[in-house]
Formats: C-alpha cells, structure tokens, sequence
C-alpha cells in the first residue's frame, strides 16, 4: 500500500541521513565550504528521481542488477495503488486523472506521490541534523523569505529546497562545480604558499614550477640556479597542473552530453 511505501523511503531517507550526519564534522574540518543542508537536499532529490522513475545513474553492472530491482519493485506498488484508485468506489477525479494512463511505469501517478509525501521524506532524511541551517533565506514567512534554521527545515515544516524539481544532470553539474571551486581554492592557496610564502628560515620564497629560484635565475642567459626549497613548490604546482587537466576534461564532458 502507499502507507507501505512511505514507511520504506522514510526509514530508508532516515538511513541515508545518518550515513551523511555521522562522518559529516570530520569532513568539515578540511572542507569548510561545504553545508551539510545541502547535502542532504542533493540526497532529497536523489531519493525522489528514484521514486518517480527518473534516476540516471547506472554504476557498475551489480549495480545497475540493483537498480532495475528496486524499479521493478517500485513498478508493481505504483501499479497496486493505481489500480485502488481506478476502481468504481473511488471519487471521479481520481478515475479520471489515473483511469487512462496506459503508461507501465505509472509516471503521473509517481510525480504526485512525491509531491504529496516529500515533506515526510524531509523530515526522515533531516531528523538528525541538530541546529544545522540551509544555505539561503527559501522558507515562506510572512511576506518575505526566512532560513531554514533548524534540522534544515522550514519554521513550518516545509522542505526549504526544489532540488528534487531540477533536473539530475543539472545537479551533478553543479555539485562538480561547486567542487571544483572548492578544490581549486585550496589548492591553488597551498600552491601560492609553496612557491611564494616563506621557507623554514623565514625568508620570503619566489620560486616557479621547476624548482628554480626566481630572484637568482638569469633565463635570458641561461643561468638557472636551482634551490632545494623550491622542490615543494615543483611539487605542489605539478599536482595543481595535473589536476586542472583531469577537470577540463571531466568539464567538457558533461559540456558535451
């Protein structure tokens, strides 16, 4: 039944929640940027892809074995209430909304589940996010907007994000981006402290990528003077090079889809 179903996204949503929150303080030591709100609302609508039918990801061969079961599986509880609220005793609208959909995959039927049932979903996924609030003023209070500021969630009980309305690859393509620009801004300062910060003596570095020191290298006369604290800076930026070009090309392959 629907009652069935929501009890097993809810205590699944509960599971996925506390598999984010318990490893999440440790993660945000070095990650300072990221907000377990929204990570959690990327989990939300994840969780609601799958539940309409909509989810893209494939994995691995085991994994997409797993995939196709839980579909088919969520397939025949759709078709189950579908046919309760097709039958005669059942109020006209409902007859005529879900009565003539031939689609086997029951996708209107899903959409609305969701929409009626997020807010639980929410509320399972975020019961252990004490005092954590979401990034940005979404909740509906009064005549202006208000931060979710406890458990992620809305004053109200609403769920303060439509992730779970934005498309799946736009979403990947944002939570790389965000990632990217997270990285990129600590890696590029580690490099920056490397080649031009100080080395253990106090003294002010100006180093470049193969390990030379700019202030006593003559590359117009071909006298380049090599300097052991310049080997971190060789290093660190060699690192950020590779980096960099593993990202264009992860870049422009979701460009290119």
């Amino acid at each position: 039944t629907t009652h069935d179903l929501l009890l097993e996204v809810c205590m699944a949503a509960k599971y996925e929640g506390n598999s984010i929150n318990t490893p999440y303080p440790k993660h945000e030591q070095t990650n300072k940027d990221s907000q377990i709100c929204t990570v959690l609302a990327r989990s939300f609508a994840d969780i609601g892809d799958i539940v309409r039918g909509r989810d893209l990801f494939l994995g691995n061969d085991k994994e997409k074995e797993k995939r196709k079961q839980l579909d088919d599986k969520l397939k025949d509880i759709f078709k189950k209430i579908h046919d309760n609220l097709v039958k005669k005793n059942v109020a006209e609208e409902l007859q005529e909304r879900y009565g003539s959909d031939k689609d086997p995959n029951y996708y209107q039927l899903r959409e609305d589940w969701w929409a009626l049932n997020r807010q639980d979903v929410w509320k399972a996924l975020t019961c252990d996010a004490h005092g954590n609030r979401y990034f940005r003023p979404t909740c509906i209070d009064g005549q202006s907007g208000a931060q979710a500021k406890n458990k992620c969630t809305c004053n109200n009980g609403d769920v303060p994000t439509y992730f779970d309305y934005v498309p799946q690859y736009l979403r990947w393509f944002e939570e790389w981006a965000e990632d990217f620009c997270r990285l990129r801004k600590h890696k590029l300062k580690d490099a920056k402290q490397q080649c031009r910060g100080k080395d253990k003596g106090g003294k002010k570095l100006y180093c470049d990528l193969n390990r030379y020191d700019c202030e006593r290298t003559a590359s117009g006369k071909h006298d380049f003077f090599e300097d052991d604290d310049c080997k971190d800076c060789q290093y660190s930026c060699s690192r950020f090079v590779n980096w960099i070009d593993n990202q264009k090309l992860e870049f422009l392959k979701q460009k290119n889809k």
